[in-house]
């Protein structure tokens, strides 16, 4: 990618806001949630990657409907990511009147303990999905494993947490 690619994708990406506000809109993302301002900005690097891959490798597509499928791709990765996260860590420390500093030391000592419980290749997997924010792709790469793989050894890690939980 050069640099000139890149500003021309940066440029095409705000003068195309309205096709990032469609892929948030259809997604149920409005601006009234919190994180919405995250999620477009997201959407604008997400469409900068897939504008410059579209212009190097083409695709069987027209350029506006490959964005748009890639856009919303790395949305749903990024609630899914966001649900699962809240799922395992979105509850309060015990003592409800904590501030907020007891509560991420809480979460901490939590997130320590369960990352020592778990065996290497769980351990490897829970930091490369969640505390690196990695894809399921970007995974798949690193450990040299299919996707079914990294799917199948993430619904056992869910559960085992589930149950250390």
């Amino acid at each position: 990618m050069t640099n000139q690619l890149i500003n021309t994708a940066f440029n095409a990406a705000l003068a195309d806001k309205k096709l990032i506000f469609g892929v948030l809109k259809k997604l149920n993302i409005t601006r009234q949630n919190p994180d919405f301002d995250d999620y477009f900005q997201e959407c604008i690097l997400a469409y900068v990657d897939a504008y410059c891959r579209y212009a190097e490798n083409g695709a069987s597509l027209d350029r506006h409907t490959y964005l748009y499928i890639k856009l919303r791709q790395r949305v749903i990765d990024l609630l899914r990511k966001h649900d699962c996260y809240q799922r395992y860590f979105g509850h309060t420390a015990p003592d409800d009147h904590s501030s907020d500093t007891e509560h991420s030391l809480y979460q901490a000592l939590l997130l320590q303990q369960l990352l020592t419980e778990l065996p290497l290749t769980e351990n490897q997997l829970f930091r490369l999905l969640y505390l690196q924010d990695d894809s399921i792709t970007e995974i798949c790469q690193q450990l040299k494993i299919s996707r079914r793989t990294v799917y199948r050894r993430r619904t056992k890690l869910l559960a085992k947490l589930q149950q250390l939980l």
